[in-house]
């Protein structure tokens, strides 16, 4: 076995995991803690396996190289200054919470700009993105005609419940997130390079996902009122 066919490898690797990250997280109620469980433990596990596999890409090809544009910049300061207000921070728990998020972000998205920055596995991710936001607005519609009080197995507070959120506690979050991949949706129907079938698709789910996007409906009432 050659060492191109190990980096691939590492590289599918990392991208299996990367994906397992954005399917998982917005399933798992936004991946925030819920009673008996916190479920961001599970994206920072998978995490370190990315920097682990990352890191044998280093030692199986010596050609791969560490990508280092601007942007990295503002993320790396960022980061410090995250690090830095976590040792002032007044209560340290909750500082500490905070500053491990950040760790995350910052190391997925190192991760992803110098391992996936390819065509083929943007597409791969940018479509998981909003297929899987159109199965959750969904899930939203179904919650929303149902009445439902569950997300999932969990029982909403009382203010949260006969509205549809989706795979979230919040209905203001479900619509922060679908409002993030809208944009990904109608880009990539537009303008994609792709089978006209598979536009199709893209359309379908971008109007699934406009739908149940806050901004979307305050753009269309503007226009037509």
């Amino acid at each position: 076995m050659d060492r191109e066919q190990l980096d691939s490898w590492c590289e599918k690797g990392i991208l299996g995991l990367v994906l397992a990250i954005l399917i998982y997280s917005p399933l798992a109620f936004g991946a925030i803690a819920q009673p008996g469980f916190d479920y961001f433990v599970v994206v920072e596990c998978l995490t370190v396996l990315i920097v682990l596999v990352w890191l044998a890409r280093f030692c199986v090809n010596p050609k791969h190289r560490l990508l280092w544009t601007p942007v990295c910049w503002g993320v790396l300061a960022f980061t410090a200054y995250a690090i830095a207000r976590y040792f002032t921070a007044e209560v340290e728990f909750l500082a500490r919470q905070e500053m491990l998020r950040v760790l995350v972000y910052a190391t997925l998205f190192f991760a992803v700009i110098n391992n996936l920055h390819k065509q083929e596995t943007t597409q791969i991710v940018g479509l998981t993105l909003i297929f899987l936001g159109m199965v959750i607005s969904l899930y939203a519609v179904y919650q929303f005609l149902t009445t439902s009080d569950y997300t999932w197995h969990l029982l909403k507070p009382e203010g949260y419940r006969k509205r549809g959120s989706g795979t979230f506690i919040n209905p203001n979050h479900l619509a922060g997130y679908l409002e993030m991949v809208l944009p990904l949706a109608l880009a990539f129907t537009l303008t994609g390079r792709f089978e006209p079938l598979m536009k199709v698709f893209l359309g379908y789910a971008a109007l699934a996902i406009a739908i149940l996007s806050p901004v979307y409906a305050a753009v269309v009432l503007l226009l037509f009122a």
